[in-house]
């Protein structure tokens, strides 16, 4: 048994499919939100995942041999305004987890991010020391901390830009294609520089994390590192839109609530050779976007 946490949010939504080809295990999903899914290996429990109560009952009916956290507070100025909810879902959470990880005997594999570091001198390598200069990224540290205190089987997997197939709620990808289409100028910063990560590369170094039962600390990144800018003017050329409604500017200039690191990213050396990763290049992540744009629903 597999319990999915965060089962309704854009990595999950990669997560499941892979997990349901490439194993025999049940996918207990727990989310914050109905999920229609239908498969006779999956069931669903819909729950507040604040509730350490309800989250007990729910994982420990299920008895799974592996914990998947995906649930996170992931919009900065979010948790820069909202600091009480951002420490909730990424720090509490994740501690709750822990403990019924240890409880059950589980390996808990936890999702975090590039922006534990300060971005003035990126990429990072496992080994950096984190310094993160937004609250998202010091409830993400704080997150980390408490899933290798709580629990020795443990798997932290850093990730950065994270983008995939169109969804509800739309990532960078998809609000400039949006944006570009329905002509629409936007301001896109170009002095924050990282990877481009596929959410499907994600999902399956997850997948092969969890079948070879590694613990540690794993950096999973696409290989372009650039702008901000730069990769919005890719995604308009790309997919044929206006990109002249791309306007530059500097993080000073856009003025954002939340600090943002300028020069972050990850190196995924250890991934690439321990899990014997190949992440896709803007490139193909974008072949891929298009591709589901076009496929059948992946639910």
């Amino acid at each position: 048994m597999i319990t999915l946490v965060g089962a309704g949010s854009r990595l999950a939504s990669a997560l499941i499919p892979i997990l349901l080809d490439e194993t025999d295990e049940q996918i207990h999903c727990v989310t914050s939100r109905e999920l229609h899914r239908t498969h006779p290996r999956i069931t669903v429990d819909v729950l507040d995942v604040t509730d350490k109560s309800a989250l007990k009952e729910s994982v420990m009916r299920a008895m799974p041999s592996t914990i998947i956290n995906c649930a996170a507070v992931t919009n900065v100025d979010a948790c820069e305004t909202d600091r009480q909810l951002a420490w909730a879902i990424n720090v509490t959470l994740v501690e709750n987890l822990a403990r019924l990880a240890r409880i059950v005997d589980a390996h808990l594999v936890h999702v975090s991010t590039d922006y534990v570091f300060d971005g003035s001198k990126g990429p990072y390598t496992e080994q950096a020391v984190p310094s993160p200069i937004n609250y998202y990224g010091k409830s993400k540290l704080a997150g980390e901390n408490v899933c290798t205190s709580g629990t020795s089987q443990s798997t932290i997997v850093r990730t950065c830009l994270v983008y995939g197939p169109p969804s509800e709620r739309p990532d960078f990808v998809q609000w400039v294609i949006e944006a570009c289409s329905s002509k629409t100028p936007i301001r896109v910063v170009n002095d924050q520089f990282a990877q481009p990560t596929y959410v499907d590369d994600i999902a399956e170094a997850i997948l092969r994390i969890t079948v070879r039962k590694r613990t540690g600390l794993y950096h999973v990144a696409g290989p372009d590192f650039m702008s901000r800018y730069d990769m919005a003017l890719r995604i308009a050329e790309f997919f044929k839109v206006d990109g002249s409604l791309i306007q530059p500017v500097t993080s000073a200039e856009l003025q954002q609530p939340a600090r943002r690191p300028h020069r972050s990213g990850l190196v995924s050396l250890k991934a690439e050779t321990d899990l014997l990763m190949r992440m896709r290049d803007f490139t193909q992540g974008l072949s891929a976007v298009r591709h589901a744009m076009f496929a059948p629903d992946r639910s």
